[in-house]
């Protein structure tokens, strides 16, 4: 390879090598230490501990995820800081294919290195990406798998490399073990395909060798239920007959949130979207215009690419804004990615206007102008805007409450009692500790809303014969149950619970509250 070769390479490549690691030490500075419930990560307690006994985290099951969590639990240390790290290194090294993605895309201009590196960090230090970062949650991965599909349909789409279309299918699939909202890409990935691939030869080869290797990265599946023949504590669904499986991995139990908000909150819903939108890129409104201003100067320049972002950016809206649950902003992360586009787009005609270089034309070397030295100041300013406004939010370094909870309630707990849970929060940190880090196994926490499926009845009965002995699908109602194991083992509740159990006296003993027959 020759220097100047070389030196071609890096000019393509230097906005992403610089801003992964920047993103990663933004991630490493606000991490959480351990278990956490910031950022709605209560989740996190739930796959850390499915991971830790092989078993099946809640619905779609996130085989994708599972597996890569599975695999860190044997790094030294503590398993939920290894998770974080997890969510902080996917993060940052999507932010890092975003900046290579940008450069390419704004190909033919000036300033798109500079450009690509001030969008790339303005995402990464975006409010919904930069939570998501630091915590044990899925969405981390999910926007590493969904830039690393857009960078592959770029690929496709440009003929730019003959195993784009295999890698396009096979992050697909695998992208859909992680999420099932990949599916939402589809539209936009269909339109995409359609008009930059229909006026050239016939590629069925290259649809077949797609759609072969979607299938491919869709056998992550395999693993939920060939974890759940291994009877683990953790196994939602119980996914061992193609009926149960099939209810796990279309998610099932969470249908009736999907285009669930009511008519009367579909408002306030959107008002919602748009202060998302407005707060998301440089710590300020002034972002989110540059973003629209980004869109209409790509139609001009790369129209289909417009189209495919628009569609991304609609698809996940409406779903985020339908779908009926606190976190569901979350959601929207790649509807955020799509509009860093816009935002690379928006920056780069206002760095050409203000450096003298419209349409890319007469270029001004950065550094070598007041112009230029002006302009770097300004690409800069907004992603440290974003810090200086989110970071107090985002810094997840204080968060103990989930480990004071569990430490509590697992101290507070007499020999063989039952914990009885509702929320998920304080059942999965209690799943942590007690399944997945063999604190305290004497103990058995009884989720009494999951008590109404026989799935669970089962696994209660599984591992805790005597609390709950073998049963069928005519076993008590909680009610009842709580009453029987009550007048057995010691009984305490870890929040508010709803059952009727007007026999038994309660008395708080910090974390939890005991629960004794009169």
């Amino acid at each position: 390879m020759t220097a100047d070769s070389i030196r071609s390479a890096l000019r393509g490549i230097w906005p992403a090598l610089i801003a992964g690691p920047v993103a990663l030490l933004l991630y490493a500075a606000t991490l959480a230490p351990g278990l956490t419930w910031a950022h709605h990560g209560s989740d996190g307690g739930d796959f850390l501990a499915a991971a830790l006994v092989r078993g099946v985290p809640h619905p779609s099951g996130y085989p994708t995820y599972a597996i890569l969590l599975r695999a860190i639990t044997w790094l030294p240390g503590e398993t939920a800081r290894w998770g974080n790290w997890l969510s902080a290194g996917c993060a940052a090294l999507g932010v890092s294919l975003f900046a290579a993605l940008a450069y390419r895309v704004l190909a033919g201009t000036v300033w798109r290195g500079p450009v690509a590196l001030s969008a790339a960090l303005c995402l990464a230090a975006s409010p919904a990406l930069w939570s998501q970062a630091v915590i044990t949650e899925v969405h981390g991965l999910n926007f590493l798998l969904v830039v690393a599909l857009m960078t592959l349909l770029w690929s496709w789409g440009r003929g730019a490399w003959r195993g784009s279309s295999a890698a396009t299918g096979l992050i697909f699939g695998l992208s859909l073990g992680n999420h099932l909202t990949t599916l939402l890409m589809l539209p936009a990935a269909a339109d995409w395909l359609w008009h930059t691939r229909r006026k050239q030869a016939d590629h069925r080869r290259e649809w077949l060798s797609a759609a072969a290797a979607a299938a491919l990265g869709l056998t992550v599946y395999l693993y939920l239920p060939l974890a759940a023949a291994a009877d683990p504590p953790v196994n939602w669904g119980d996914p061992s007959t193609p009926l149960r499986f099939w209810q796990v991995v279309a998610g099932q139990i969470y249908r009736p949130l999907m285009f669930g908000v009511s008519l009367s909150a579909l408002p306030g819903r959107v008002a919602a979207w748009g202060s998302e939108l407005v707060w998301q890129f440089g710590g300020g409104p002034w972002g989110a215009l540059i973003a629209l201003l980004g869109l209409w100067r790509l139609d001009r320049r790369e129209h289909l690419w417009q189209r495919f972002t628009l569609l991304i950016v609609v698809a996940y809206s409406i779903y985020a804004i339908g779908y009926d649950t606190a976190d569901a902003y979350l959601y929207l992360i790649p509807a955020w990615t799509a509009i860093a586009f816009w935002l690379a787009e928006g920056l780069n005609w206002l760095a050409e206007l203000a450096a003298g270089t419209p349409d890319g034309k007469q270029p001004i070397p950065l550094g070598r102008t007041l112009s230029g030295i002006l302009l770097g100041l300004f690409l800069l300013s907004l992603p440290v805007a974003s810090v200086l406004r989110h970071g107090a939010t985002m810094d997840a370094r204080s968060d103990m409450r989930a480990q004071a909870f569990l430490d509590a309630a697992l101290s507070e707990a007499a020999p063989d009692a039952v914990i009885l849970v509702e929320e998920d929060a304080r059942t999965f940190a209690l799943w942590y500790g007690i399944y997945g880090l063999q604190r305290r196994p004497d103990l058995t926490p009884v989720n009494v809303r999951l008590y109404a499926f026989p799935w669970y009845r089962r696994t209660l009965a599984s591992h805790h014969p005597g609390v709950l002995p073998p049963v069928g699908l005519d076993a008590p109602d909680v009610d009842a149950f709580v009453a029987d194991v009550a007048n057995r083992l010691p009984v305490y509740r870890a929040g508010p619970i709803d059952i009727n159990a007007p026999d038994l006296i309660e008395e708080p003993v910090g974390a939890l509250v005991k629960m004794t027959p009169q």
